[in-house]
């Protein structure tokens, strides 16, 4: 079964300089490696747990936790899933990675090193449970990408009776995602014994849809609250339930004392706009269910660069190492992966060679927790007024060196300043300490500082730009040598490059195709000579002008046409890289209505 399924699918305390000096590369025989466990949970806004101060949040294990290790409340993180997944699995910053959305926008490159490989080497177990999407790569899986071993969940976000995935194959399975995933991920701990491991705990909770068992919704619906807001916070409750079951299997397992515990969430909560939650998710948010999930009065949401967006709680644990109290240093979520190889002491010499890291290790907060360090973060919003998909018509951006920077939103912190670049070129200016609601605009007040970070947020932009790896689609890789399958998918919406009167569609595909010229290109790598089979499948194809799919520029035969679907023959495909492309040719009447290709299936031919 396992080539049936696709996998789909981030008080003052003084702590001793000394206490981090035993680890993997310490001398002394007897000391092991730190075990790294890593939890995220997703969609789970800053104002969504009880030790940020909402009364309604049941998360008595967090809230432990956070009184237990070291308490980073100005974390800040990507503006979505995706964007932060990436950049906690390569210490960069996921524009420099490819990633600049989720979905068709979400692919990381593949000449990225993602963290297990950095302690693989080392004599880990390297391993990941549930969400798998900060580092796919097209017919790339987790262990492709380094990890030993996977539990992951498949078939979109399914919070009850999941799809398992794992290296043997994927599974239909009763019960609850997170209850199960963690089941898989106790009994690793349990068969560990004395070799150090790295877990990537990633929970789907509570990204829509909200569900869960009664037993967690009923003390919400008891209390008068919306079916809504009683499934999403009993959800959080569950997930809560999970995490402490984690920590006891690795308290009664005896490592608790050798085991780095990390957690935060990967972006703000769902916006408020309740048509979009009803139309893609069937559950919808009421704007009385958003003022008590933002307790904290926090501007913005997911994918938004408000700090509502892109603010998370950071708990850091490591009993005997790092004494508990609040840190004022402002991290950014590319110094998790510096970090945890400098605790763990991971020497260069072991470390895969990789391009640079964008974030630091948090040593020197860890140990005092005055130290705060006046850095850039950079981030653009990703959905909203002032997205990259705003820069062009098409929605596909082929050269960053040539977007139009004024018309994007981007943010940059800095110390306790944050300052706005909003479309259109104006700009805000807000001090984080005082107004961390982002409500006071400074910048006719402050004109020097205003400007002097209006600056440096253009410069970090022209640096990423300049290096032009952001948004050029990822072409479909076909890995036909250590991994068999006898089909593959080329998503249309992410073509390289458009002719004519072409738009990539979000949730869609690539819609044109109405006029002689109409064209959307792109790259096909495969690993070993194969012989294909192609099926466009779309909306409007008999009403839309005849598209031709071309291979290295060479016509495939069209065998039938209908308005869903079009049915291609076969072509042999050489080892490399094979330019296709579906275009309407020279010299046909138009179509009455565009056409919109959304998939192009390639199936093995025998």
């Amino acid at each position: 079964m396992k080539n049936m399924f696709k996998w789909m699918v981030a008080g003052l305390v003084v702590v001793d300089s000394t206490t981090f000096a035993a680890g993997c590369s310490s001398v002394d025989a007897t000391s092991r490696c730190p075990n790294i466990l890593l939890i995220i949970s997703d969609d789970q806004g800053y104002g969504d747990f009880g030790f940020t101060g909402n009364k309604l949040a049941d998360t008595p294990v967090l809230d432990r936790l956070s009184k237990e290790g070291a308490f980073y409340p100005h974390f800040m993180v990507g503006p979505a899933c995706t964007p932060t997944r990436s950049a906690l699995l390569t210490g960069r910053n996921h524009l420099d990675v490819g990633v600049w959305g989720v979905g068709p926008r979400g692919d990381v490159r593949r000449d990225e090193v993602l963290m297990p490989s950095f302690f693989n080497p080392s004599g880990y177990n390297t391993w990941l449970f549930g969400k798998w999407d900060g580092a796919k790569m097209m017919e790339l899986g987790p262990v492709e990408r380094g990890f030993d071993w996977f539990c992951g969940i498949g078939g979109g976000y399914l919070q009850k009776r999941p799809l398992l995935c794992t290296p043997e194959g994927g599974e239909w399975t009763e019960g609850w995602s997170a209850e199960l995933i963690t089941d898989a991920a106790i009994e690793k701990i349990k068969e560990s014994g004395d070799t150090p491991w790295l877990m990537h705990m990633a929970y789907i909770i509570p990204h829509l849809p909200w569900e869960c068992p009664d037993s967690y919704a009923d003390p919400y619906r008891k209390k008068g609250f919306s079916e809504s807001f009683a499934q999403c916070y009993g959800s959080i409750k569950q997930m809560d339930d999970q995490i402490g079951r984690l920590l006891d299997a690795v308290r009664e397992a005896g490592q608790e004392e050798n085991t780095i515990v990390i957690f935060f969430s990967d972006n703000g909560p769902t916006e408020n706009t309740p048509a979009y939650v009803n139309e893609n998710f069937k559950r919808a948010q009421h704007s009385d269910d958003w003022k008590l999930r933002n307790a904290c009065e926090l501007t913005g949401s997911k994918a938004e660069v408000w700090d509502g967006g892109i603010r998370s709680p950071l708990l850091v644990r490591w009993p005997g190492k790092v004494k508990p109290g609040v840190r004022q240093d402002v991290p950014m979520v590319e110094d998790i992966l510096p970090t945890v190889l400098d605790l763990a002491q991971i020497p260069e010499a072991k470390q895969p060679k990789h391009l640079p890291f964008d974030g630091n290790s948090m040593r020197a907060s860890l140990e005092n927790p005055r130290y705060t360090d006046e850095r850039d973060i950079f981030r653009i919003a990703l959905d909203g007024r002032g997205h990259p998909g705003d820069v062009t018509p098409s929605n596909i951006i082929e050269d960053a060196r040539e977007a139009d920077y004024s018309k994007l939103h981007a943010v940059l912190r800095r110390g306790s300043y944050k300052f706005h670049h909003l479309p259109g070129g104006s700009f805000r200016l807000f001090d984080m300490e005082k107004d961390p609601g982002e409500k006071n605009d400074l910048s006719r007040k402050m004109p020097e500082r205003t400007e002097e970070l209006a600056q440096r947020c253009r410069a970090r932009w022209d640096d990423i730009a300049s290096r032009n790896r952001t948004f050029p689609m990822r072409q479909l890789y076909i890995n036909n040598i250590d991994r068999w399958a006898k089909s593959w998918t080329l998503r249309a919406n992410q073509a390289l490059h458009f002719e004519g009167n072409m738009q990539s569609i979000f949730y869609g595909g690539a819609r044109g195709f109405n006029s002689p010229g109409d064209r959307a290109d792109y790259m096909i790598d495969v690993q070993k000579p194969l012989t294909v089979s192609f099926i466009a499948e779309g909306k409007n194809l008999v009403q839309c002008a005849p598209i031709n799919l071309l291979i290295d520029g060479k016509p495939v035969e069209v065998k039938s046409r209908d308005a869903k679907q079009i049915v291609f023959g076969s072509a042999t495909l050489p080892a490399g890289s094979i330019p296709v492309s579906l275009a309407v040719p020279d010299g046909v009447e138009a179509g009455t209505a565009d056409g919109e290709v959304i998939t192009v299936t390639l199936t093995l031919e025998r």
